[in-house]
């Protein structure tokens, strides 16, 4: 009997390990799910409207990851070939406490150095009196201080008033008139021959005065009115700051040249006011308005050159003299006097006093706010194009 429970007991524990080993058998027949090799990538914040693939995804992680603090040896030799490192620049300009923006972003002054990435940066300068200054430049590694230029105000309405600088090819014409109605010091008309030279387009401005004296004399204030108020000798101070500004030997006009202007050169259609028959075409006169009108403001003549009639009148270079008869080849008026010329008329003057031709004596030290000025240079050669 007791073997037959030694049997039983035997056969039961095959028949348990048979069960067993069976269910083993089952779970390794399995197929086994691979990881996947790649993580999801996190969605950057602000470009839920934007959709991209899957492998661009994965590129993009790829690059996160090698562009992470290195944590192993292999990926600190990887990243220690970057193309970008961090260098002390020098950053001079001729404005003194310029402000330096790099990359929009305010930095301090012009004169101090900076830690900046090697590589291309956009550089804006601001100053008081100067234009703000605005490029690229390029740090390197042997590349590490840099000097920036920038331009006054005042040499860029010089600049401005050099642009609009109106060629007048020489000729030969007729000075003077023959009319009945005509001055006494407007006789004789006698034949003039004059070499080429520039005319200013306008009237100097208040705006160029004040940039090149610091100051406005002007009684009818208006950045773009002609200056008035200033004396034959206050121009002869103007143009020399101004040519020192330059290196352009401006000058006023002689009567000559402003009246070979005036009459349109040799494109001179012979009228009687500059550019026109008709003085409201061309001029401010007559007390029509009650002050000097922005310059340009009507019609130009022949040769686009503006307010040779009216606005306000025009200091000459000449002393006041009487004309002879005869051919004369660029004359400068009498060699001495007590008035100096100015022509034009001005937005006070009868139409008769506008013309081509009128004559006005002044005294050299005047100051009156109905006479202004323009310049003529033999060449516009200057400091900054030779």
């Amino acid at each position: 009997m007791k073997k037959f429970y030694c049997i039983m007991l035997l056969s039961l524990t095959l028949i348990f390990s048979a069960v067993s080993a069976f269910g083993q058998v089952g779970q390794v027949s399995k197929p086994i799910q691979a990881k996947p090799s790649t993580t999801k990538v996190k969605k950057p914040a602000g470009n839920s409207g934007n959709k991209t693939s899957k492998s661009n995804a994965s590129n993009r992680s790829a690059s996160r990851r090698s562009s992470a603090p290195s944590r192993t040896s292999s990926n600190a030799t990887a990243n220690s070939g970057s193309s970008s490192s961090v260098v002390t620049v020098a950053i001079n300009c001729n404005a003194e406490a310029a402000d330096v923006y790099i990359d929009n972003s305010y930095y301090g002054e012009a004169g101090n150095s900076y830690n900046l990435k090697t590589g291309t940066h956009t550089i804006q300068l601001v100053a008081e009196g100067y234009e703000d200054f605005l490029d690229n430049f390029t740090v390197t590694g042997s590349n590490r201080s840099f000097n920036f230029s920038m331009t006054k105000k005042a040499l860029l309405s010089v600049l401005d008033f050099l642009d609009e600088m109106v060629f007048v090819h020489g000729g030969a014409f007729e000075m003077g008139s023959k009319g009945l109605d005509a001055e006494y010091d407007e006789k004789p008309a006698h034949e003039v021959i004059l070499p080429s030279f520039y005319m200013s387009k306008h009237e100097v401005t208040q705006q160029l005065w004040v940039d090149v004296m610091g100051g406005n004399p002007s009684v009818h204030m208006g950045e773009f009115k002609p200056v008035e108020s200033v004396s034959w000798e206050d121009c002869q101070l103007f143009i020399s700051r101004l040519n020192a500004l330059t290196g352009v030997k401006f000058r006023l006009p002689t009567e000559a040249e402003w009246e070979y202007a005036a009459r349109g050169g040799n494109m001179s259609k012979d009228f009687k006011y500059a550019g026109s028959d008709s003085i409201n075409d061309v001029a401010w006169y007559g007390a029509l308005e009650v002050d000097p009108q922005d310059v340009g403001g009507k019609q130009p003549n022949e040769l686009g050159l503006y307010d040779m009639s009216g606005n306000v009148m025009e200091w000459c270079s000449d002393w006041h003299g009487s004309y002879h008869a005869g051919r004369q080849k660029n004359p400068t008026g009498a060699q001495s006097g007590q008035y100096r010329i100015v022509r034009g008329g001005c937005w006070q003057s009868d139409p008769s006093h506008c013309t081509v031709t009128y004559r006005f004596p002044i005294p050299p030290e005047e100051v009156n706010e109905t006479i202004g000025f323009r310049l003529v240079a033999k060449t516009l050669k200057t400091k900054h194009n030779k």
